[in-house]
């Protein structure tokens, strides 16, 4: 709230030349109030003094404080708006910046940083109007067009984004972080190749930034490059050993190809504090973390984290902890998976994290993917005794009188949870992820065989991707009355093969032991391993992947095929 005590006390600071004490009285009016233009004003002669006196010679006496000229006025506020940015006061800082443009309109800097606030504050058509002004009045400047750039990617309008950065890169062509820019958007355009030259001219220029090694081995690992992936990742560690997300990446390559002992200890690192992991979830426990300690008559909580798929592929491990001597075993979850896994063996409590009732104290808490790491879990090792999940029998019962009578049923899944507020997880769901009609060769098999579709595929977009299918081809849809996994479950227990893209039914059925086929994209996840077509995770499984980038019709092609000869007398 404004206070006309803490406002006149400001202004008597700043007389007596204590510009900091004043700054300080200044931010905390502006936090109520921060469109309040005698205060910005005042902040601004404030900084503009601070940095006057930094620079003043010695003997200067205290006290004398430097007055900001009216030409210099503009450029005060411009650097109050800057400092405001950066200490993430997005609203003071855009009300600073817009002061300064309304005493100095055609500015080109304080409309870049007027540009880059309003980015901040995610309001990207603003931004970009106030960022192209800019580069109305001065094409030539680099850092309003590289500001353009970063937020033409955010906005996902990659192709101009490109030429953004090729248009830096004419004039500026020894500007290591564009030709870095540059290779992020060439991956998110799927272009792996054209990428690593781009991360690799950034290289040649600077290279003792981590963050390139990292994106260059981002670039080699989608063309399946392992090796030379590897290696670069590596280098980033070498520059920066606690760099979590290049840990993370060799950990995901390692573990990809089937060297789980190092793949794991590395694995850890998406729970370090300075990860990049916009899900990493620390549970809000007063408890300790369980690192090995003997388990014989202890409690432990197992704390869900990332993805369904990823819960459903790992819980296999919780009846194990029971064997470890585990008094009293408890299960955070989602609500959607309350149901499924209550017939968990081992499980003495299940807390669905629905923001109702309490968990009570244990002794230790752990997170879900951290078990395999503690069962020191090999190739060899891994617990693939299917099935662990379990449906009651009634509500099987139930679901399979809904599903058509007699034939063959294959349950369908084309795509995964999009994530759009997640750009890395977004970014992979595309490339796992198939429109509807690219199953058509697959539903005209029910034109010349006993064989009846069901749509699995859950989310506001399946319906419409569903009529805009043939009639006479559209699959049978029940999703519209499932509430949870549990039902999921109860309709795949019912049907004789899913064919499903890398999502989270994949890992449901192939736990319900199931017959599962899973179509991979090119740069397959890591569980799946390396150029094989079965899985020692789900006995059950059978992997179909992409032979080059993007391709989905071989994929389909070679699943029709196998489908057909499967229906085959």
């Amino acid at each position: 709230m404004w206070s006309a005590e803490s406002w006149l006390a400001s202004q008597t600071l700043y007389s007596s030349g204590h510009y900091d004490e004043a700054l300080a009285h200044l931010e905390r009016l502006l936090q109520s109030a921060p469109s309040q233009r005698q205060a910005i004003e005042l902040a601004a002669r404030c900084l503009h003094g601070l940095r006057h006196a930094a620079g003043e010679p010695p003997g200067t006496q205290s006290g004398q404080h430097a007055q900001v000229r009216p030409a210099d006025q503009a450029e005060a506020l411009n650097s109050l708006g800057c400092w405001f940015y950066g200490r993430g006061q997005l609203p003071q800082a855009e009300h600073t910046l817009e002061l300064a443009l309304s005493v100095k309109p055609d500015w080109p800097e304080a409309l870049n940083n007027l540009g880059l606030v309003l980015r901040a504050q995610q309001r990207e058509a603003e931004a970009e109007v106030a960022l192209r002004r800019a580069l109305a009045i001065a094409p030539d400047t680099v850092p309003a067009r590289n500001n353009l750039a970063v937020l033409l990617w955010q906005m996902k309008r990659l192709d101009q984004a490109e030429a953004e950065y090729r248009w830096i890169l004419g004039i500026q062509p020894g500007y290591a972080l564009a030709h870095n820019n540059l290779g992020l958007v060439l991956l998110d355009l799927g272009k792996p190749r054209d990428a690593e030259v781009a991360f690799r001219h950034a290289l040649a220029i600077d290279a003792s930034t981590p963050e390139m090694h990292n994106n260059l081995g981002n670039a080699l690992n989608r063309q399946g490059r392992s090796s030379e992936a590897i290696a670069a990742y590596r280098e980033a560690l070498s520059l920066r050993p606690d760099y979590a997300t290049a840990r993370g990446n060799l950990a995901m390559l390692l573990l990809g190809l089937g060297d789980f002992e190092e793949g794991w200890r590395h694995f850890e690192a998406r729970n370090e504090a300075s990860a990049d992991t916009p899900n990493r979830r620390q549970p809000p426990v007063p408890y300790p973390k369980w690192r090995g300690e003997p388990l014989e008559g202890k409690s432990l909580l197992v704390w869900p984290e990332q993805g369904y798929g990823d819960l459903l592929q790992f819980c296999r491990y919780l009846p194990l902890l029971k064997a470890r001597g585990v008094a009293r075993l408890g299960v955070a979850c989602p609500p959607a998976l309350k149901r499924l896994f209550e017939g968990l063996e081992g499980v003495d409590a299940l807390y669905p994290l629905d923001g109702t009732g309490t968990i009570p104290g244990h002794d230790y808490w752990c997170l879900m993917l951290s078990l395999p790491m503690h069962f020191g879990t090999t190739l060899e090792t891994i617990p693939a005794h299917t099935p662990y999940l379990r449906v009651p029998a009634d509500l099987t019962r139930e679901w399979r009188a809904r599903l058509p009578t007699g034939g063959f049923k294959v349950g369908l899944v084309w795509a995964g949870d999009p994530r759009p507020h997640d750009r890395a997880l977004n970014a992979i769901d595309q490339r796992r992820s198939l429109p509807a009609r690219a199953f058509l060769p697959l539903l005209r098999i029910a034109e010349r065989a006993d064989v009846h579709f069901v749509s699995l595929q859950k989310g506001a977009a399946s319906q419409p991707q569903i009529e805009d299918l043939p009639a006479n081809l559209r699959p049978f849809d029940p999703m519209g009355s499932v509430h949870d996994f549990a039902d999921t479950a109860a309709i795949i227990e019912g049907l004789d093969l899913v064919i499903t893209a890398d999502t989270s039914v994949a890992h449901l059925a192939g736990a319900l032991n199931k017959p599962v086929w899973i179509l991979s994209r090119y740069d397959g996840c890591w569980r799946w391993l390396r150029e094989r077509d079965d899985t020692p995770w789900y006995p059950r499984a059978r992997l179909f992947r992409q032979t080059e980038p993007g391709n989905w019709a071989g994929v389909i092609h070679r699943a029709t095929q196998a489908l057909e000869r499967l229906l085959k007398p």
